[in-house]
């Protein structure tokens, strides 16, 4: 039986999301598993009922989505060059743990590796303390932290 059938590996652009990667390849080849890299877009937020501001929310968000799938199509590539196989997906989510649960589960993952870091004074984002807590929590799989 294998150790791992697909790991998921949650990205949000910044160099240190990266930092797993190694580990990745080599848990990925050890048990012949799959990669599923994650990257999640905000949503757009606006309360406005204006025409302007809705059509610049959609762009905001297109430009947040095309974002995304730069992030994972970087990750894929560097997973698929060291001979793993790699899916990736692209979501929009203002919760970000959630979704990272969610794609585990509709995955088939069995383990969740993420890197994370300290408090930021920005917006909350995938590697950020509270979300990493939060997807240990609610995982139903084992979560593989990288500080």
């Amino acid at each position: 039986k294998k150790m791992f059938n697909a790991i998921l590996w949650p990205v949000d652009g910044s160099p240190l999301s990266f930092t797993p990667l190694q580990a990745v390849i080599d848990m990925a080849r050890m048990s012949g598993a799959t990669v599923v890299v994650l990257s999640i877009a905000e949503p757009r937020l606006f309360r406005a009922s204006d025409a302007d501001a809705i059509e610049s929310g959609k762009e905001v968000e297109a430009a947040r989505l095309d974002a995304a799938q730069r992030q994972v199509d970087k990750v894929r590539a560097a997973v698929q060059q060291a001979g793993i196989t790699c899916d990736d997906v692209v979501a929009v989510a203002a919760l970000p743990s959630a979704e990272i649960v969610h794609t585990a589960r509709l995955r088939g993952c069995d383990l969740i590796v993420m890197a994370t870091r300290g408090k930021l004074g920005m917006i909350d984002t995938v590697l950020s303390p509270s979300c990493t807590q939060e997807v240990i929590e609610a995982s139903p799989v084992p979560v593989l932290v990288f500080p």
